[in-house]
């Protein structure tokens, strides 16, 4: 596979977010010990490696040293995928931590797998390569010590940096991985703490506006939701959900009640089973899909006989239900549908798990278009505002999903687009180009049948 040798510093980064107890602020001064403690929940979220779709790897500790003590954060090893989320951020844990100042952070990881897909062959193949670490363990310091508060809630991310981490020769990765990371303590108002990305099953409805879940590492969450929470199938309300009912819930934790103040609910499965991940290929390409094949990042619950990082073969008939996640409208089925998908596209799959001669069968009732994060450098003179914020752009994209999408790829924005490091649409202009970060919708264009990207947040990689 290979690997563009102009990418930066932030290209492909892993962002685990730990939320620690504390008041969000940053001191140098001392604290002194006490039996009080604060919160610690861990979400992640990442950017990646040209072609490389998976980078799984046994994390198997996260701790915070306070000067004179290593405090953990992570309550049970967990199998991390580095390349999942690009851009968006996952709820993993929760927990108790004593206050005081904290300076540093280390990670230790074991047992890396990297999968990348080649496209040489029609339909493309998952490669693997067991990785070798250069060291199982890393120390960052903090730029400013944080101090944790009693009661506080606040977050611990840390970047992991594929392109410097996974090492090439001759632009091909050789297997060797040197695991580097950026690590800093959040305000739990910061949005880079926030959980955009949290699948889970439902466990019992416990209110008009509450409902418990239970996530893929067995917590169990209340979920609150709000006048202002936009549920995305309003077919499928609250009372309507049984433990078939599956979600990916958008929102963040309270720092009181430690519950999920959820901004968005999205219903991705009614049948107690999901599969989640990237779609590689799609026959026939054009007019209704029959078949497609799944790069399978998640599954929920754990199946045997259904596993990660594999890619299935799905068939449909168009029988199934179509949406948008993340998109209160009806009408998204006007727009996505089995006439519509694309290789590219990040979804859900909802369906009947069935076995017939001792395997797995999914029947598919629910495909759900999901935001995904792209990551490349803006093509110089390719803006153009309409009104505002509202026009396009185009991206050299070459990572995960980019290889399977067109280049460059065209990226179209809305008013509603937030814009970070960037002052504005407009501000995509000069003679050199640019690297961002896009995080939005990929949407089949019906007047080209190309893929596009709708954007929901531009941001310039700075690093």
């Amino acid at each position: 596979m290979g690997n563009s040798p102009a990418m930066g510093v932030f290209v492909g980064l892993l962002v685990v977010l730990g939320l620690s107890g504390c008041g969000g602020q940053t001191s140098s001064k001392s604290s002194t010990a006490s039996d009080q403690t604060a919160s610690v929940f861990t979400v992640g979220t990442d950017a990646s490696l040209p072609s490389v779709v998976s980078c799984q790897v046994m994390v198997t500790g996260v701790t915070l040293d306070n000067g004179s003590t290593n405090v953990p954060v992570l309550t049970t090893p967990q199998m991390v995928d580095f390349a999942n989320l690009s851009g968006l951020h996952q709820l993993l844990d929760l927990n108790a931590v004593p206050t005081g100042t904290y300076s540093s952070a280390t990670v230790t990881i074991s047992s890396p797998v990297i999968g990348f897909i080649d496209t040489s062959v029609n339909p493309p193949v998952l490669n693997t390569i067991n990785g070798t670490l250069t060291q199982s363990s890393v120390t960052v310091n903090f730029v400013h010590p944080f101090v944790l508060m009693a009661s506080d809630l606040v977050g611990l991310r840390m970047e992991f940096d594929l392109a410097k981490s996974i090492e090439t020769t001759g632009g091909v990765v050789n297997g060797t991985v040197n695991p580097t990371f950026q690590v800093a303590l959040l305000n739990a108002s910061d949005a880079n703490v926030s959980i955009d990305d949290f699948h889970a099953g439902v466990v019992a409805v416990t209110g008009s506006t509450t409902f418990v879940v239970q996530g893929p590492r067995g917590r169990q969450w209340t979920v609150q939701t709000r006048d202002n929470t936009l549920f995305d199938d309003p077919h499928t309300p609250i009372s309507s959900f049984t433990t078939n009912t599956i979600v990916e819930i958008s929102g963040q934790l309270n720092p009181v009640t430690h519950d999920i103040d959820a901004s968005e609910v999205e219903v991705v499965s009614t049948d107690n089973f999901v599969l989640g991940g990237l779609l590689t290929s799609v026959r026939p390409p054009s007019g209704p899909a029959t078949q497609a094949d799944l790069y399978v990042r998640a599954e929920l619950p754990d199946i045997t006989g259904v596993s990660d990082g594999r890619i299935e073969t799905l068939d449909l008939n168009g029988s199934e239900q179509y949406r948008i996640a993340n998109i209160n409208n009806p009408i998204t089925t006007l727009v996505f549908s089995n006439s519509s998908l694309a290789a590219g596209q990040v979804v859900d799959l909802g369906g009947t798990l069935r076995s017939s001669g001792g395997l797995p069968t999914l029947s598919v009732h629910r495909v759900v278009l999901r935001r995904q994060g792209q990551v490349g450098t803006w093509v110089v003179g390719s803006t153009a505002v309409r009104s505002g914020n509202a026009g396009s752009f185009q991206l050299h994209d070459n990572w995960t999903a980019g290889v399977l999408l067109p280049s460059p790829l065209t990226v179209i924005t809305t008013n509603d687009t937030s814009f970070s490091n960037l002052s504005g649409l407009s501000a995509l202009m000069g003679l050199q180009p640019i690297r961002i970060r896009v995080v939005g919708l990929i949407l089949v264009d019906s007047s080209t049948s190309k893929p596009v990207m709708v954007a929901r947040a531009v941001e310039e990689l700075m690093n």
